[in-house]
């Protein structure tokens, strides 16, 4: 549930988060101009970098940033800069603006919907996706989908991916998955280059849900959030389920240029 975001009382330090050396050094001098009259400072790094820092709030500047933070599992809000498939999000020109409205207290805190993936007891992060993919294009294999022990189906396909809400305005949405309402408690499901040409897609709980190869033509890599995170054995079970939520900031319409895409990401 939305709810209204209360600045800190002390002075406030903001971090903007940056990934594989992709820095956006004209949002960081917007940034600190906001922060100036206020005595606050900025602090640049990876998420990494930044999980144990003391800061107020953190800025996510585009998809792959986002997706670094909520790996490290943030308690701090996150304020998302840059198109962002299925997420409101503010424009690198309007960070400034978004944040001077934020620290003015007219931000909410907006939950996202996060979902965890274990394969062989290592446990994954991911605010859009997982999937199971072949390593090689065109190379057909057998998944199986389960919900709480029961078979909900099979599909032979590249691969198939379960997306959160926002994840389906995504990469999912691109290869049929049905779009969901953050509202909804639940996951989409749809496989990647089926086939066959009447391959279902399924609406699932969050919780409980369970993916196998059953047989392979090759290697076959879980995803998430388009990094590649594991090798997955035939038979071996992949099980994916939400794992609490992260915290991102939202600003009225009129404080800063907002968007909220739709369409193929990443």
């Amino acid at each position: 549930m939305d709810a209204a975001w209360e600045p800190p009382d002390e002075v406030p330090v903001v971090g903007v988060v940056h990934e594989d050396g992709d820095r956006e050094p004209s949002v960081v001098d917007r940034l600190a101009n906001v922060l100036e009259p206020r005595d606050g400072t900025v602090r640049t790094g990876t998420a990494a970098t930044l999980s144990d820092a003391p800061v107020s709030l953190l800025v996510a500047v585009g998809e792959a940033a986002l997706s670094a933070t909520v790996r490290e599992d943030p308690d701090v809000p996150v304020l998302p800069v840059g198109e962002i498939p299925g997420l409101e999000s503010v424009a690198p020109g309007e960070a400034a603006p978004a944040l001077e409205a934020a620290l003015s207290g007219a931000a909410e805190v907006r939950p996202q919907p996060i979902l965890e993936a274990v394969l062989e007891g290592e446990r994954y992060r991911g605010l859009f996706d997982a999937a199971l993919v072949t390593s090689e294009p065109a190379k057909i294999s057998e998944y199986s989908v389960r919900t709480n022990g029961e078979p909900v189906g099979s599909v032979r396909a590249d691969g198939v991916v379960v997306a959160t809400p926002v994840g389906t305005h995504g990469y999912a949405g691109a290869v049929d998955a049905p779009a969901l309402s953050p509202a909804l408690e639940a996951v989409a499901v749809a496989p990647i280059a089926p086939f066959a040409t009447s391959a279902r897609q399924w609406v699932l709980p969050d919780e409980g849900l369970e993916l196998r190869v059953e047989r392979d033509e090759c290697s076959v890599t879980l995803v998430v959030d388009d990094r590649a995170v594991g090798s997955v054995p035939t038979g071996t079970p992949v099980r994916i389920g939400a794992d609490g939520t992260v915290p991102t900031l939202g600003v009225p319409s009129g404080s800063a240029k907002t968007s909220r895409e739709g369409g193929e990401g990443r």
